[in-house]
């Protein structure tokens, strides 16, 4: 992935302090099994009043954005790691399923996900960073696949790559999910083969 510009001592200590908030209230929202929880119940939590709260995350439903922006670097850095012999439905398969995997709690991860699912605020923000993936997915599949030049043809597919990721995400959460991960990269692996199977790959 492309080096970010170095942070500044007081960038990397909000973000730092924005994770901190993000994990309190995720870890609240699965504890009560809701996501009413008050912003000053995570104030309190935390150490913070709610002005500097506030100051992070202009309404509390943004809370959880910083633990899908790290969600969204593990995609990209396994995007733009791919050798170019690699097989990208593979790629994409294991991108989309990395930090699962890695963390390997999908019970409360199961749990957390119900709740952004069936909570419309949270749910829509979901679906707002998942469509925010497009651009870097449309340039991982230029490298592998002939993309149409026209702009609606050419970012189609990563749409559907991602309307892929979403759906077995959503899928699992009503199914009532299963022990470990399999379900999710069964259905993004034969999803993606489908979704992607117009298209034309590049000579290598």
């Amino acid at each position: 992935m492309t080096d970010p510009k170095r942070q500044t001592l007081t960038e990397r200590r909000a973000e730092e302090l924005r994770m901190n908030i993000a994990l309190t209230a995720r870890d609240l929202f699965v504890a009560e099994g809701h996501t009413a929880v008050t912003v000053e119940r995570i104030c309190e939590i935390v150490g913070i009043n709610p002005r500097t709260f506030h100051r992070h995350f202009p309404v509390k439903e943004d809370v959880l954005m910083p633990l899908l922006r790290r969600s969204e670097r593990v995609i990209l850095q396994g995007l733009e790691d791919a050798p170019d012999d690699a097989d990208p439905v593979e790629v994409l398969t294991a991108a989309l399923t990395t930090e699962l995997n890695r963390r390997q709690v999908p019970e409360y991860d199961h749990q957390i996900m119900t709740l952004i699912v069936n909570t419309p605020q949270y749910r829509l923000r979901f679906v707002e960073w998942c469509e925010g993936l497009s651009e870097a997915v449309t340039r991982f599949l230029a490298r592998y696949y002939e993309l149409d030049a026209d702009p609606f043809l050419r970012e189609l597919p990563a749409l559907l790559v991602i309307q892929t990721m979403r759906h077995a995400l959503i899928r699992w959460v009503r199914s009532g999910g299963s022990d470990d991960f399999g379900d999710i990269e069964r259905w993004d692996a034969r999803g993606l083969r489908l979704a992607l199977s117009g298209l034309t790959r590049l000579p290598r």
